[in-house]
């Protein structure tokens, strides 16, 4: 056989061989489900510094290129024609920048820690007083129903009468002299204590692993940052190798509107909470709301999550001011409402823009499903991750569109059309 003729058998072959391996790492997947999940698990953990500088560094990119181009702005051009000074500015931006964040940082702690620590405190020291609160609350209400007083007072009975049995027979035994109480806390107490003292040190343990990663993540975003162009223009590289120029040209197109999806939804997102916030913050304080520093804390937190965020929030600081003047409740329920409306139709529009381009009823099904599958993370970056997808799926159906000479514009299509060939 001559060599020119070997080319269709070679294809041939080589897809019957891609078709094989994917059945047979098909049939792998399937029957070892869990073995595969964890294995993913352990290789998350072994990555994750590298995923939380890669986080680092998306959230500093902006800052970092706003400081670079200050820097270069302020260079002349013979020094900006050696590689090397460049490379020398592009690393002070990178230190200015981690500087920047971490000055933001502990600004933002030094105000709200103090205030959410008094808040807590006074919460703790008034847990009594709630108490009793909640006590009057169900004499009052038992009074009114005694079939309901009958029925709790029966259960209240049989628990205290089985709690002084327990005491009788299981303390109040062992405590009667010394060596009695010795063995007890040597065979009972002693291997519950240091159950409790393992988790500590497990606690303990996973903190300092913790800041280990926190560490090496900081040092793996300042890699990312200071070599950022050489790995887009190797990703470039694989691109063009593998694709057709046109198709390249597409995917890289894309990969850029979804970097600009992305970052302008997180970066607007984390101002426009910390707006709120602060709002959220002096209003409370106006009107007189107990704990204002940590309603304000939870209320911007999780005004991050798009959506249900105002209302997740105001679901446990409701429920404190509740404890402590039930009518300052309503009034704390109709100023979230009044909040969430400017958040969503003044504030996020200014700030965000047109990021997303979403509808609200995609806003909310990226947020149901994300959240759903990915929980809290799932939740704040639904929405960008949909829009990204929606993005994707429109383009491709409004190339599809062009290339049958048919129009793009979805009004065309409303109601009853004709036919559509020409």
């Amino acid at each position: 056989m001559k060599r020119e003729n070997r080319g269709p058998y070679l294809a041939m072959g080589l897809t019957a061989f891609a078709v094989i391996a994917a059945s047979l790492l098909l049939f792998f997947l399937l029957f070892h489900m869990k073995e595969v999940t964890g294995f993913l698990g352990t290789l998350g953990v072994i990555l994750r510094p590298i995923f939380m500088g890669a986080v680092i560094a998306f959230l500093l990119l902006p800052v970092h290129r706003g400081i670079l181009r200050f820097l270069m702005a302020m260079t002349t051009d013979k020094r900006k024609a050696d590689h090397r000074n460049v490379a020398f500015l592009n690393f002070v931006a990178i230190i200015l920048s981690l500087l920047l964040a971490v000055f933001l940082i502990y600004l933002l702690m030094a105000m709200v820690f103090p205030q959410v620590y008094e808040s807590i405190v006074g919460l703790v020291q008034s847990i009594p007083d709630y108490i009793e609160v909640v006590q009057g609350w169900l004499q009052t209400f038992f009074e009114d129903n005694p079939d309901i007083q009958s029925a709790v007072m029966s259960v209240y009975n049989s628990s205290t009468a089985s709690l002084e049995q327990w005491l009788n027979s299981d303390i109040l035994p062992n405590l009667e002299s010394v060596s009695t109480t010795f063995q007890w806390v040597r065979t009972t107490i002693w291997p519950n204590f240091t159950g409790v003292m393992a988790g500590v040190s497990g606690v303990v343990m996973g903190f300092l692993v913790l800041v280990k990663d926190l560490l090496i993540a900081v040092i793996v975003s300042v890699y990312l940052l200071a070599r950022k162009d050489v790995f887009a223009a190797q990703s470039k590289k694989i691109v063009y190798s593998l694709f057709r120029t046109d198709i390249a040209d597409l995917l890289v197109d894309e990969v850029r509107n979804a970097y600009k999806i992305m970052s302008g939804f997180i970066n607007g997102k984390l101002v426009d909470s910390l707006i709120i916030g602060v709002i959220c913050f002096i209003c409370c304080s106006l009107f007189k709301f107990p704990y204002p520093a940590l309603v304000a804390t939870i209320v911007g937190v999780t005004n991050i999550i798009p959506f249900f965020g105002p209302f997740i929030g105001a679901v446990p600081c409701g429920l404190l001011i509740f404890l402590v003047n039930p009518l300052q409740a309503v009034y704390f329920a109709i100023f979230i409402l009044v909040l969430q409306q400017f958040d969503g139709n003044i504030l996020g529009p200014k700030i965000l823009g047109e990021t997303t381009g979403l509808a609200s009823f995609w806003v909310l099904f990226s947020i149901l499903l994300f959240g759903g599958l990915f929980g809290f993370a799932g939740m704040v970056l639904g929405v960008p991750v949909f829009a990204m997808i929606y993005s994707v799926v429109s383009r491709t159906v409004a190339h599809g569109l062009r290339a049958r000479n048919l129009p793009v514009e979805t009004e065309e299509y409303m109601g009853k059309t004709g036919p559509m060939a020409r």
